[in-house]
């Protein structure tokens, strides 16, 4: 309970600072922030990075639930699923400007204030350079080439950040989580944020556990692109503690509240936006015998569990009958649902992954068993019904060409990243799995502004057009085209 309401004093500090007559260096120059305690900034960083509403709306809801193909909506952000493009207006805008004067913003200040004088602590430094690399990560997942070595360091002064290359930063990233789980191995726990973590409550083994999964992860991301610096990560990486139970997942807990502060902010997104249940998420659950359809598809009027093409045009669209479509579950909006941002089965996905590609030893699709079983034990699906799909289901056992057994492995994380829809999207590019097939006919179809391709990144804001454009033109120039379609630099398999 500590940690709840040092976020929510935090929150309060932030939000009545300027009244404060004894913090006229905060009235004068908003970007100060070292005059909070570095607890108060951890929490709230840690917090924020899972996002609120309107943070995670865009993100996770608008974009990327109907880029992977797991979500429809009948209302304005159905644009997304129409791979139309939102440059003009503020979508963009809003997004990338949130990231960086939100939880970056927040991280980076704990990262200087525990870097030096009398505020100088390594293990929380550690702790909050591996916060640091999720916001930067998803950030660079998203856009490609972003501020990261001068991004949201306006507490230094850096009003006009350059942009860095893609490799560049996931090259800083990996030494930096390295650096920090290598640290905390031996770290004394109190030292770190006894009270004030919202994660793990403290437990220095689990963020150890959580920085060299996270690094894995980013490993796989760039094996087609530097395959002999995600050969030595993942060397790397399998040698060390990794992620293996629930219990370990990177995970927000949310209670059944009334108060908005303590329960899940999707219950809130829900209330104003109406999304169905894709028909390719849907039909694969079906089709595939997935015990895991009755815990995400509503069944509707009929009993029937019944999805939505993606990417209809208008009028086709004005055809659907929206009633008789699949709602998702409850679960996946209740106020007590967690919000994950990695959990124990993708690192049983990307472990099978692997040994499939020759890059670790041991068995591929034992790995791949336990992550099925994992993500399924999460959602709480009876045992008995986990066993007889694990060994009646072709689709749990790997068979097949090697590509085969990758598109099973991708497409089990595929379901498995739920609700972090954002990861499910960036994986469908890395892997090309599940297909995400090109729309052609556009009597039925919108092919938006790619032609019908799965988008493969966001534009940058109109903003830093307007107050980086220096900065921002070099990264387009360095990047390719600033448009939705223009690949990122580990995006090279194409989908």
């Amino acid at each position: 309970m500590k940690m709840k309401y040092l976020f929510i004093i935090s929150v309060l500090f932030l939000g009545f600072v300027s009244c404060d007559k004894q913090m006229e260096e905060m009235n004068t120059n908003p970007l100060a922030l070292s005059k909070l305690p570095d607890e108060y900034l951890f929490t709230t960083a840690v917090r924020e990075t899972f996002g609120g509403g309107g943070y995670i709306a865009p993100f996770h809801m608008r974009f990327a639930s109907q880029y992977a193909h797991i979500y429809v909506t009948n209302s304005e952000n159905r644009a997304a699923d129409s791979y139309q493009d939102f440059h003009t207006q503020d979508i963009y805008k809003e997004m990338f400007n949130t990231t960086y004067v939100g939880p970056l913003r927040f991280i980076n200040e704990v990262v200087l204030m525990t870097s030096e004088g009398e505020k100088k602590n390594p293990v929380r430094n550690a702790m909050a350079n591996i916060v640091a690399m999720v916001n930067y990560a998803q950030a660079t997942d998203c856009w490609g080439d972003i501020p990261y070595f001068e991004g949201a360091w306006g507490t230094r002064g850096i009003l006009y950040p350059k942009y860095d290359k893609q490799e560049l930063i996931y090259r800083d990233m990996l030494d930096r989580l390295k650096a920090a789980a290598d640290l905390l191995k031996t770290a004394d726990p109190q030292s770190a944020y006894p009270g004030a973590d919202p994660v793990y409550n403290n437990d220095l083994s689990k963020w150890v556990r959580f920085a060299n999964s996270l690094r894995l992860r980013m490993a796989m991301k760039i094996r087609f692109a530097d395959a002999a610096l995600s050969a030595k990560v993942i060397t790397e990486c399998l040698a060390g503690p990794l992620m293996e139970t629930n219990d370990q997942n990177f995970e927000l807990r949310h209670q059944d509240s009334e108060n908005g502060e303590l329960y899940n902010p999707w219950y809130d997104i829900r209330k104003y936006q109406n999304f169905k249940m894709s028909e390719k998420f849907t039909n694969w659950l079906l089709s595939t015998n997935d015990p895991r359809l009755t815990v995400f598809v509503a069944p509707n009027s009929k009993g029937e569990y019944k999805g939505v093409l993606n990417g209809l045009n208008d009028q086709a669209f004005s055809l659907v009958d929206w009633t008789s479509l699949s709602n998702p579950t409850p679960v996946l909006y209740s106020k007590s649902l967690s919000q994950y941002l990695m959990c124990a089965s993708e690192i049983w996905f990307l472990r099978a992954e692997a040994v499939l590609f020759n890059l670790a030893s041991g068995d591929a699709n034992q790995l791949f068993k336990q992550g099925i079983t994992t993500n399924m034990e999460l959602w709480k699906v009876i045992p008995d019904s986990i066993q007889t799909y694990l060994t009646r289901e072709p689709e749990a056992a790997l068979s097949g060409s090697q590509e085969n057994q990758f598109r099973q492995i991708a497409t089990q994380m595929w379901i498995a990243f739920i609700p972090n829809f954002t990861e499910a999207w960036i994986n469908i590019r890395r892997t090309g799995y599940p297909v995400i097939q090109q729309r052609t006919n556009p009597a039925v179809y919108s092919l938006g502004v790619t032609k019908g391709i799965l988008p493969k990144r966001f534009r940058y804001a109109s903003s830093e057009y307007l107050n980086n454009l220096a900065n921002v033109t070099e990264a387009v120039n360095q990047q390719g085209p600033d448009l939705i379609d223009t690949p990122i630099w580990w995006d090279v398999r194409g989908n």
